[in-house]
């Protein structure tokens, strides 16, 4: 999920130290009682249950990860903690039903099984042999009204490590949920996953907040005329065929370089000089970068935010994920320095609406006769798996993303930065609309961009093409 502003970062760093924690905590601690499930989804919630709807037998909403624990970890004390985990979760212990009122959770078994005994332990359906990789384990799609938005398989290893793989249906989680989740887990404390929300105003979402979100989409990013940006073409649909003929799914491909070190650091520097922040500055390098590649000087990019609120702590509430449309319109005969600040401007202003669902915003304008949004292009800024998480000195626990091939978008460009602060690009393309070719072509460009940038503010735009 991307992190759009500084105190994003801020706040989980400080939830985490508030946990306290310096080494794995007593396993032998008993599990929390179960909780009471109060059934109301949130609002993301509810849309992603509309998208689920559209095609159950997708995988494409499925998240997953891909854990290894080693020295002190042991199988028992991870299963323990991934039962501690389950079994205080609202979330991951229901299904959804769906009455005349609507869709809502019903509790569900929480016990998991020894699927081998004292090797291989699971919770949730997984049909895929036990010696299946985690993408095929991953690539499996869920029936929600029968079965829990959760999977999990942890397995003994020959070489006395842990595997262990986390599936979760978008409905039950997203990238949000990692760092308290993972904290449990190297922890033994379950207490610890509940997390909480960013600084979020709940209040914020609807009223007046949501019109002034709708007023600002219809001026900026909802208007008519504008092109998708990697074809450069207008949409062939009218306004009122655009809503059944958005963009699919198809298969992707995974394209990942690391950026310099020193060229981060300079990048970051020259933040403070056009008065960004680091992240809204990886975003206006992702809009520079479809600016060199395509040409395109008025396009929309689609960057996705964290909108939990601080009471929807993530066992109680799943999906939290909102999109926040952003456009960005570039005068080639103006400076970089000129280009990267009205970008930055547009990051600013358009996150001033972000409190406010994509659904809601949706609904609006195609009440009012509006289209779907003419865009081809996401970008990201997030954290990798661990980086904040406190692993106690000495314990070994690695973490990383599966890619499952099926992607949304033609391009999303990701920047991830790592434990270590380090930023890695990433770059997930559809193979049905761009090519190998043309993907290392965009990495290329940012790589370019990163480097040039702080010396290149004075230049005209134009010369970075």
């Amino acid at each position: 999920m991307s992190i759009l502003n500084d105190a994003q970062r801020e706040l989980m760093q400080q939830r985490l130290a508030a946990v306290g924690i310096e080494a794995p905590a007593d396993t032998a601690a008993g599990a929390p009682e179960p909780v009471a499930v109060d059934g109301t989804l949130g609002i993301a919630e509810r849309r992603m249950w509309k998208i689920y709807e559209i095609d159950p037998e997708s995988d494409s909403h499925n998240f997953a990860v891909h854990l290894t624990f080693g020295t002190p970890y042991t199988l028992e004390q991870i299963v323990e903690s991934t039962q501690k985990i389950i079994a205080s979760s609202t979330v991951v212990c229901s299904v959804i039903e769906v009455s005349d009122d609507g869709p809502r959770r019903r509790p569900a078994p929480r016990e998991g099984r020894w699927t081998v005994p004292g090797r291989v332990w699971e919770f949730g359906d997984i049909v895929a042999d036990v010696d299946a990789s985690a993408q095929v384990v991953a690539q499996a799609s869920f029936e929600l009204t029968r079965e829990q938005p959760w999977r999990v398989r942890i397995r003994a290893l020959d070489d006395g490590t842990i595997s262990m793989i986390l599936v979760i249906h978008h409905i039950g989680g997203d990238e949000t949920i990692l760092p308290p989740v993972l904290t449990a887990l190297v922890s033994g404390n379950a207490a610890s996953w509940s997390g909480g929300g960013t600084a979020v105003d709940a209040s914020t979402r609807t009223g007046a907040h949501a019109d002034a979100a709708v007023r600002h989409a219809q001026a900026t990013w909802a208007q008519e005329g504008i092109r998708y940006p990697l074809s450069g073409e207008l949409p062939a649909t009218g306004p009122e065929e655009s809503w059944v003929s958005v963009m699919g799914e198809g298969r992707g491909a995974l394209s990942h370089r690391r950026l310099d070190d020193d060229v981060v650091a300079r990048l970051i520097g020259f933040a403070r000089e056009v008065d960004a922040t680091p992240n809204s500055l990886f975003v206006a390098v992702s809009a520079l970068t479809v600016y060199a590649v395509a040409g395109a000087d008025d396009f929309v990019v689609l960057v996705p935010a964290d909108n939990r609120a601080p009471a929807e702590t993530v066992d109680r509430v799943g999906y939290s994920g909102n999109i926040v449309p952003m456009r960005f319109r570039f005068d080639r005969s103006a400076t970089v320095r000129d280009a990267v600040r009205s970008a930055v401007s547009t990051v600013f202003e358009a996150m001033e609406h972000s409190s406010v669902d994509y659904g809601t915003i949706l609904t609006a304008l195609r009440g009012a006769g509006g289209r779907f949004p003419v865009a081809e292009i996401m970008t990201l800024v997030k954290n990798a798996p661990l980086r904040g998480v406190p692993v106690p000195a000495g314990a070994h626990v690695t973490c990383e993303t599966v890619f499952k091939d099926v992607v949304h978008y033609p391009l999303s460009i990701s920047f991830e930065f790592d434990e270590h602060d380090a930023v890695h690009l990433e770059l997930e393309y559809r193979t049905d609309v761009l090519d190998r070719a043309y993907a290392e072509r965009v990495a290329d460009a940012v790589e370019s961009l990163a480097a040039r940038l702080p010396d290149a503010a004075d230049t005209a735009l134009a010369r970075l093409r």
